[in-house]
């Protein structure tokens, strides 16, 4: 056998190999959010027969002499650059208008720990990601076509949970409160006004649980005196309302908690409300801030109508009539989008070769910009009041120039006329490579022939 007969099946092989990136990309061309691939070649091994000299004194150098043996494959990239937006009219499909992937994963695990009289004394969330190192364990996507599960869960159609940003309630809130509180609490960096605040903690999205039917055992309905002095029956809630999740204070870290359930809703007293006595073993997400224990239910969520996702990727929909914020998706950007790794379908993975992953915002301002409401890096000892110091990976980017859009998908991003004249380029190449192996063995038959 001779090196052009080797030299030959090498590009054989070679341009098979850019034959299948080729067929894959074409199969491709209808698929939401497919990456279309790019093969090069390199050349292969080299045989010296002779080595390259310097010259003497009275005799030039020489060039070395070298054969070389066909080539191979050099890489196989994939072109993470956004492809163009494809309508499909479902309010719930979103599309990334401009680079990064969606986060996804499974459901929050939580491990209690109780008190001798029950009472939860600390609860820890292992699911959640509150640190930028842990951002690599879940897996990335390109295609958003979002639904809502019986459990209320923002999923895929695979059943893989966006992450995001939530909405919760402020533990802070204080109803009805004066002009001149709410300046003082702000003037200290605390939010009275607001019923709800957006948490830096990255979750499983999901919609808020519905209330219970309002009665005077569960604190629903209440006697209150009108202008005149007379006792009138007031409802504090409506059944089916929105019970948005409860994030507790700085000194408890800023983790989510069950609810105080025996206390009524949050009073303002200087400090914010305890985490309460109550278990909800069928939840699988922190369960919002009500008044009793049956005046919630873990595991019903509201029924959301008319949902849509907008420019800063808010899910929004109305669910008994008011207006429902469930939360903002949140943006995973690698270091290097092209060396993410395909794993399965329209998954990548932030593998060696991406470099670290940072979770950005559509252009959303978020109270905190760190990961896990956790408070800048130069904050003083002193004043950390029980909460924890970000680091750099923990920092949350704002995307100026992505946004998101809602009620259409990413369309593939196959080219096929350039895909068309590779195929031709590619033909050819495999062609000529069996001109050599046509002429070598030919040279060969003439060889064998030499003893006739």
């Amino acid at each position: 056998m001779t090196g052009a007969m080797y030299a030959a099946i090498g590009g054989l092989r070679s341009h098979m190999s850019k034959l299948n990136v080729i067929g894959n990309n074409i199969a491709n061309v209808n698929t939401y959010g497919y990456k279309a691939q790019r093969m090069t070649f390199k050349e292969s091994i080299y045989g010296t027969t002779r080595s390259g000299s310097n010259g003497g004194v009275t005799n030039g150098g020489n060039n070395p002499s070298q054969v070389g043996y066909g080539c191979t494959v050099a890489s196989i990239d994939l072109n993470m650059a956004p492809s163009t937006y494809s309508p499909t009219g479902v309010g719930l499909d979103c599309y990334i208008d401009g680079e990064g992937f969606y986060l996804l994963g499974g459901k929050l695990e939580k491990e209690e720990t109780y008190a001798d009289d029950g009472t939860i004394t600390g609860v820890k969330w292992s699911g959640g990601i509150t640190s930028g190192d842990q951002l690599k364990d879940y897996t990335l996507s390109r295609v958003g076509d979002f639904m809502v599960d019986a459990d209320g869960y923002i999923c895929n159609s695979n059943g893989m949970i966006v992450y995001g940003f939530a909405r919760v309630q402020n533990p802070y809130y204080v109803p009805n409160a004066s002009k001149q509180d709410i300046a003082a609490q702000k003037a200290k960096g605390i939010d009275i006004e607001s019923e709800t605040i957006i948490s830096t903690h990255l979750v499983p999205l999901r919609v808020p649980l519905q209330a219970a039917a309002p009665t005077e055992d569960n604190g629903g309905v209440t006697t209150e005196k009108d202008a005149d002095g007379k006792d009138v029956t007031v409802k504090q809630w409506e059944q089916g309302d929105p019970v948005y999740p409860y994030l507790s204070s700085a000194d408890r870290l800023n983790q989510y908690a069950e609810p105080n359930l025996d206390k009524g809703r949050a009073k303002w007293d200087g400090t914010a409300p305890a985490v309460g006595t109550a278990v909800y073993g069928k939840s699988t997400i922190a369960v919002g801030e009500n008044t009793a224990e049956d005046a919630v239910s873990n595991v019903k969520p509201c029924q959301m109508k008319e949902m849509s996702i907008d420019k800063n990727g808010a899910i929004i929909g109305t669910a008994n009539g008011k207006s429902v914020v469930i939360g903002y998706i949140a943006i995973a950007s690698a270091d290097n989008p092209n060396g993410v790794t395909h794993i399965d379908g329209p998954y990548y993975k932030c593998m060696p070769g991406a470099g670290n992953l940072q979770i950005s915002t559509a252009g959303l301002d978020l109270d905190s910009p760190y990961l896990g409401n956790k408070v800048d890096p130069g904050t003083a000892d002193g004043d950390l009041n029980g909460a924890t110091r970000a680091r750099e990976i923990d920092y949350i980017f704002k995307e100026k120039d992505t946004e998101m859009q809602g009620g259409g998908l990413e369309a593939s991003s196959t080219d096929l006329a350039y895909e068309f004249a590779e195929m031709v380029t590619t033909q050819r190449g495999y062609q000529a490579n069996t001109r050599i192996v046509s002429v070598t063995d030919s040279m060969l038959e003439e060889l064998v022939n030499m003893k006739r």
